[in-house]
């Protein structure tokens, strides 16, 4: 009897203890999963840089038209554009850029007087945002605390000029001018620059558009995409033909074979929008036709995006750079808040990169947050804001450096977490940005691309 209430006892002891060490297992899965989803809500918060990806606004079509006197007359006057470039200066590398085939020549692909109010508008409302939040009455606005990237495209480089128009309340902007780079940008603020990163990224592309479900689906829409071409003949200029961009289109639509085939879809789409806004559009097209053809572009871009490989290959280079560009933020705060007295070079508050809706969905797809109900309009712009945490009290004692992303003024959530996040710690969205990924052949299993070291290779072929 004795040695059965033992046992019993025994029992029961390891169970308690069973029990305690499963809680605490728990306690630190939860605070460890807490820790990772959002800051502690005792911290205070404070906002240490934010970039901002931005969209250029309204602009002519890429694709020339007949009509090149209607659209010219769209264009800002010459002392329009000289009023918004004062204060601004270019910085381009000695060899020059390389000229995109959606740069657009003429009075086509760019930016429109209607472009230059909404950029203007974007910089008003930047600067509502920020004030009291990033400047502040010690660090307030001023030129010296910005820098700015743009892709080496009038339309894009105007369009951020506008917008320092706005966020400085269209004040004359002190010397030294605020420098516009645009070094070698043409090469990774865009998903599909010309000529690519690397040539097997277009090897890669035209593998992922080959997918049966993504060929079926637009064999399905063959008939639309000839009735719009069909429609938009008596509307194409010279030259027309020969434009090509797009992340699986250049050069798949514009073959010796012209007649029989259909415009690529990113011209299809882009034309149709620029004449839609205008109540341009062909009598035999309607506002259905523009919506069905704008939903499978956007649809066709997240679609291959989307895939983790051909997203590093095609954003991994702007995303590290921005990722890097709040590690360096961090450092240098930390040195601040640790200073003697000694000087230091401080890192600009606010960057600011002028790019492409293309930019944007890159970003998205490779930064793995969620998509957007609809495609980014002119002048939408992606913000990351890099906070840090910081214990309650007089120590400021750090705890965490997080980051958030939103468009438009929408907060988006990381899609890569256990659970969607409204933000992530800086130190895990290094290691996603690094991670690495793989494509396998679905018939042998064997490898076909890798991405590994910020390289994209092609391992073998199908």
């Amino acid at each position: 009897m004795e040695s059965c209430r033992g046992l019993h006892h025994l029992v029961m002891n390891i169970m308690a203890k069973a029990s305690l060490l499963l809680s605490v297992c728990l306690l630190v899965a939860s605070s460890s999963a807490s820790s990772f989803s959002k800051p502690n809500p005792t911290s205070k918060l404070r906002l240490q840089q934010v970039l901002v990806v931005h969209r250029h606004g309204d602009r002519s079509p890429i694709t020339p038209l007949k009509d090149e006197d209607f659209w010219q007359s769209q264009l800002p006057q010459p002392h329009v554009l000289e009023g918004i470039a004062k204060g601004t200066a270019l910085v381009r590398p000695p060899e020059g850029n390389p000229i995109h085939g959606a740069h657009g020549r003429g009075p086509f692909g760019q930016l429109t007087m209607m472009g230059v109010l909404q950029m203007a508008s974007l910089g008003e409302r930047l600067r509502e945002e920020l004030q009291d939040t990033l400047f502040t009455d010690e660090k307030p606005l001023h030129p010296s605390r910005i820098r700015i990237m743009s892709t080496d495209f009038p339309r894009t480089i105007q369009s951020v000029q506008a917008l320092l128009t706005g966020l400085f309340e269209g004040a004359q902007l002190d010397a030294p001018a605020i420098q516009i780079d645009v070094r070698r940008t043409n090469s990774y603020l865009i998903p599909d620059p010309q000529p690519r990163q690397t040539p097997t990224q277009l090897v890669l592309e035209s593998h992922l558009a080959k997918r049966p479900h993504l060929v079926e689906k637009e064999k399905g829409l063959n008939e639309l995409a000839h009735k719009v071409t069909d429609a938009l003949q008596d509307h194409l200029g010279e030259g027309a033909m020969g434009v090509s961009f797009g992340i699986g289109e250049e050069k798949s639509q514009d073959d010796d074979d012209k007649k029989k085939k259909p415009l690529a879809w990113a011209k299809l789409a882009e034309i149709l929008t620029c004449l839609h806004s205008r109540d341009l559009l062909p009598p035999t097209l309607s506002k259905e036709d523009v919506e069905q053809v704008n939903k499978h572009v956007a649809w066709r871009w997240f679609e291959n995006l989307s895939h983790p490989v051909l997203a590093k290959s095609a954003m991994w280079k702007f995303a590290n750079k921005m990722v890097e560009d709040m590690e360096h933020k961090v450092e240098c705060v930390k040195r601040e808040d640790e200073s003697t007295g000694e000087e230091h070079i401080e890192e600009p508050l606010l960057c600011i990169y002028s790019a492409h809706d293309s930019t944007l969905i890159g970003l998205l797809c490779v930064l793995q947050l969620e998509q957007p109900e609809s495609w980014p309009e002119y002048g939408s712009y992606l913000k990351a804001e890099l906070i840090q945490e910081e214990k309650d009290g007089d120590s400021k004692e750090v705890l965490q450096h997080w980051v958030r992303f939103s468009l438009n003024g929408q907060v988006l959530r990381s899609t890569w977490t256990s659970e969607p996040a409204d933000m992530v710690p800086l130190s895990k969205l290094s290691e996603m940005i690094h991670s690495e990924h793989d494509i396998y052949c679905e018939h042998t299993g064997s490898k076909l691309f890798t991405w590994k070291n910020g390289a994209l290779v092609h391992t073998q072929s199908q």
